[in-house]
């Protein structure tokens, strides 16, 4: 039985390395550890008995999801480079065989996989295994040969997992409230597609692409996650979902689905994530996520040349920036990209021979996602592309509209409100996830960047009214909305509304009731509420910041622009533990009895 030789690093140099393969020292360095991890013996032979992808508690033999880093034992037995002791290597190529037997065996007759329970076969593990292993079908593709039987094997395997994500009604159903799930047999179906053609697949992968520009996002742009937006599946799955496909795509008639689903979801961020003046990165309409917790977007990118960590807190680039120009503000830029480079060659250099260590237990310590699209079409915006774009960004291009967003799905509400000295966003309707929090989400100042932002899953973070320990804005918010006295139904879709000044109002429980007005330089909130409440402001200060009270005002001084909350009832304020970009979460807290009426505005 042939062994998985040591690798040294000291024996290579970081100029033995690509640009575009900074990250891989780290995999190769700990690669043997991962391959002798294979089992080779037992009932479980083949299963990879290390947990450096997903939760440990996960890193089971019946969860089809850890048998994705068959990705890595395939790239590094069929990529040829001088680094790469492991190519063609014979250990590698049986420890490969054994993982693939295993998971073939897992799959079960219909072509569904596991992943939280022996035979309890689900949607995310099966059509996730289909865009890993689509992706290891082209590297196996006339590269170092396996065992020509297991090959074909694993070609079918492929197809009928690819089968069961077009064809069971219940993944269909699943897929509608948890899309990324689903959109991950699109790339899967296309590299399965350019390599071995399939008219039943083929027209089963179109028929399912058709029907997901309604059946999986959201007429506000959206695309569904618990029936809800979420930034981190968007940021994370979704992308990498997009990006396979589009590698197959962009060339095609097929390019149309990906164009017109990157430009809507594009259009729904532009609303909800505002840009810092300072350029540290966007700040997000985060307590509307009902999944994950994302609360600032980097404009800088971290960790290359180190372990791929989760990476849904830094911009991400689409190669559909070529159709979709919204995504040009959001990207990273070409000199951005080049200077990402020069620093990661310089800290490999810098700690040469020396990588991370191997941390077993953690999630991302070994994923495949690394060695998922390293091939794939890549594009990023010029400087003067990207700030074009961002001048055209609603909040920055114009300085008076309210604009709202309904879904026809769930009655949820997004109302987005810019005035001359401030942008605004606010959400209504139906709690989609326990961690969503409604009302007012965000507030931006143009020259200054965001003062306010409620933040998930909190209680003591999150705008709104508190009463017996409960936040009124964590149930349903059923709204009226008002435009100069006159009521506004909201309508399925994204529409500007009159810019003249807006009311929502709502009840809070059945202890009264609480109005938000929206006027051309003042936010103005009352309450009415019986017995004693606390109302919470969620402010985000900087280090340079000047945060003073003086019983019933408070004022956030930013340069020279002040941020004064005037109220009816003395104020106090509370430093938490939350952090948004460069900011700490700072809540101003006003406690009231019966009513309460209080003003922010701009100065």
């Amino acid at each position: 039985m042939p062994n998985v030789p040591s690798i040294n690093l000291a024996d290579l140099s970081p100029n033995d390395f690509t640009d575009q393969e900074l990250d891989l020292p780290y995999h190769l360095a700990h690669f043997k550890q991962f391959a002798d991890a294979v089992l080779l013996d037992g009932p479980d032979r083949g299963f990879i008995n290390i947990s450096v992808w997903r939760r440990p508690q996960d890193n089971v033999p019946h969860n089809a999801r850890i048998m994705e880093n068959c990705l890595a034992l395939i790239f590094f037995y069929c990529t040829n480079r001088p680094w790469n002791v492991y190519y063609n290597h014979p250990a590698i190529k049986e420890r490969l065989e054994a993982a693939l037997i295993f998971w073939c065996n897992n799959q079960s007759p219909d072509g569904q996989f596991s992943e939280y329970g022996s035979n309890k076969w689900n949607l995310a593990a099966t059509a996730f295994a289909t865009k890993f292993m689509g992706q290891g079908l082209q590297l196996l593709h006339n590269n170092p040969t396996i065992d020509p039987d297991l090959h074909k094997r694993v070609i079918e395997t492929v197809r009928k997992a690819l089968y069961a994500t077009f064809t069971d009604e219940a993944f269909q159903t699943h897929g509608k409230s948890f899309t990324n799930q689903y959109a991950n047999a699109w790339g899967g179906a296309l590299a399965y597609l350019n390599l071995y053609p399939d008219p039943e697949i083929e027209s089963l992968l179109d028929q399912r692409l058709e029907e997901s520009l309604t059946n999986f996002q959201s007429p506000v742009g959206y695309f569904y996650e618990k029936d809800g937006p979420d930034w981190g599946y968007f940021f994370g799955t979704h992308h990498s979902d997009i990006h396979a496909a589009w590698h197959y795509t962009h060339n095609t008639d097929r390019a149309k689905y990906f164009i017109e689903k990157e430009q809507r979801w594009y259009d729904w961020l532009s609303y909800n994530a505002v840009r810092e003046p300072d350029h540290s990165g966007f700040t997000l309409n985060r307590a509307i996520e009902t999944r994950q917790k994302t609360t600032f977007l980097e404009e800088y990118r971290t960790n290359l040349g180190g372990p791929e960590l989760k990476t849904s807190g830094n911009l991400h680039t689409t190669a559909l920036g070529t159709h979709a120009d919204l995504a040009r503000a959001f990207g990273r830029t070409t000199s951005d990209c080049e200077q990402d480079t020069q620093d990661a060659r310089k800290r490999l250099e810098a700690n040469w021979p020396n990588v991370p260590t191997l941390a077993i237990g953690e999630f991302w310590a070994y994923t495949p996602y690394t060695f998922l699209h390293r091939t794939h079409i890549e594009w990023n915006p010029s400087t003067e592309q990207k700030e074009t774009t961002t001048a055209q960004l609603p909040y920055i291009a114009r300085d008076h509209f309210t604009h709202q967003r309904a879904d026809n799905r769930h009655p949820v509400v997004f109302t987005y409100i810019r005035r001359p000295t401030y942008y605004a966003a606010f959400t209504t309707g139906h709690i989609l996830s326990p961690q969503q929090r409604y009302g007012l989400g965000l507030l931006f100042h143009p020259q200054i960047g965001t003062v306010l932002q409620s933040q998930t899953n909190t209680t003591d973070a999150a705008w709104g009214t508190l009463f017996n320990d409960t936040l009124y804005e964590t149930n349903n918010l059923q709204a009226q909305f008002q435009i100069n006295n006159t009521p506004i139904t909201p309508q399925t879709g994204a529409h500007d509304l009159s810019n003249r000044d807006l009311e929502i109002t709502y009840p809070l429980g059945e202890n009264g009731h609480k109005t938000a007005r929206f006027t051309n330089t003042t936010i103005e909130v009352t309450v009415q509420h019986t017995g004693t409440f606390t109302e919470i402001i969620p402010l985000l200060k900087k280090s340079s910041d000047t945060l003073q009270t003086n019983t019933n005002q408070l004022t956030l001084k930013r340069d020279n622009v002040t941020l004064t909350i005037a109220s009816n009832s003395p104020i106090t304020t509370q430093e938490t533990e939350y952090i948004s970009g460069n900011n700490i979460v700072v809540t101003a807290q006003i406690n009231a009895k019966d009513n309460l009426a209080y003003t922010i505005k701009f100065s």
